[in-house]
C-alpha cells in the first residue's frame, strides 16, 4: 500500500476543514431559523414562557454564529499579516471587563470569580488585542469547562510579575490530556469526547496564540491538580523593557 502524496493529504485536510466550518455555521443557523419559524406560525398559540425561550435560543445561536464568523475573518487577517498591534497604556482589569462584555448570553451559563493579585495592574500593550485574547479563552472556558457542575465556575486571576502582566483563567471541566494540549492551538482541531467533555471545532485558541505572539507574549496551558484546564496569558509589559 503506497503512502498518500502531499496533494492527497492537503486535499483531505481541506475537506476536513470545510466539513468543520459547514457544521459550525449551519448548526446555529438552523436553530435561529427554526425558532423564528415557530414564532411566526404559532405566535398566538404559544405561552409567554415559550416565546421567551424561543427568542433566547435564537439570540444565543445568533451570538454563536457571529462569534464563529468573526473568528474566520480574524484568522484570514492574521494569516495575511494584516494585523499590527498599537501599544498604549492599559489595565488588565479593564481588558478583562471588556472581554466579558462581548461574551453575550454565553456568560450567563456560569459564575465568574475574578481575583487580582496586585493593586496596580497598569502595563503597556495593545488593549483591544489583549482583551480579544482574554475573551477567546473565556469563551472556551464557559463553553467547555464547567459541565461537571450545576453552575460552572470560571476563576480569573491577574497581575504583574516582573516585566510581564498575566491573566490566568481556570475552568472546572475535565481538563485536557497532556498529549492533546498542543493540538488545541491548531486550526479546526476537534477533540474527542474522551479528551474533553464536549467535542468541538474552532479557531478561538489559534487566534489567541497569534495575538499573544503579536504582543510579544505567550499562552500556556496546564491542568489543575483538582481538575480543570488552566490557560495563562503572559503579556510583555512594554514600559518595563
Amino acid at each position: 500500500m503506497t503512502s498518500p502524496t502531499h496533494d492527497e493529504i492537503r486535499e483531505y485536510l481541506h475537506r476536513q476543514m470545510l466539513s468543520s466550518v459547514s457544521h459550525d455555521l449551519k448548526t446555529p443557523l438552523a436553530t435561529i431559523i427554526g425558532s423564528l419559524e415557530v414564532m411566526t406560525m404559532l405566535y398566538d398559540k404559544l405561552s409567554e414562557e415559550k416565546r421567551k425561550s424561543l427568542i433566547s435560543s435564537a439570540l444565543t445561536e445568533a451570538f454563536r454564529l457571529d462569534h464563529f464568523i468573526t473568528n474566520i475573518l480574524d484568522m484570514a487577517k492574521f494569516e495575511a499579516d494584516a494585523v499590527k498591534p498599537r501599544f498604549e497604556t492599559a489595565r488588565l482589569s479593564q481588558m478583562i471587563n471588556d472581554s466579558l462584555a462581548r461574551l453575550g448570553p454565553l456568560k450567563t451559563r456560569g459564575e465568574i470569580k475574578i481575583a487580582p493579585s496586585v493593586t496596580n495592574d497598569d502595563l503597556v500593550t495593545d488593549p483591544m488585542l489583549g482583551a480579544r485574547a482574554i475573551g477567546l479563552v473565556l469563551h472556551n472556558a464557559f463553553k467547555f469547562g464547567g459541565r461537571k457542575a450545576a453552575v460552572p465556575v470560571i476563576e480569573v486571576e491577574y497581575g504583574i510579575v516582573g516585566s510581564e502582566g498575566f491573566v490566568r483563567i481556570r475552568d472546572h471541566g475535565d481538563g485536557i490530556p497532556p498529549a492533546k494540549q498542543a493540538a488545541v492551538f491548531d486550526k479546526y482541531t476537534r477533540l474527542q469526547k474522551s479528551d474533553q467533555q464536549n467535542a468541538s471545532t474552532g479557531l478561538g485558541l489559534t487566534i489567541c496564540q497569534y495575538i499573544m505572539r503579536l504582543l510579544d507574549g505567550r499562552i500556556e496551558l496546564s491542568n489543575h491538580p483538582e481538575g480543570g484546564a488552566i490557560f495563562t496569558l503572559w503579556y510583555a509589559n512594554k514600559k518595563a523593557t
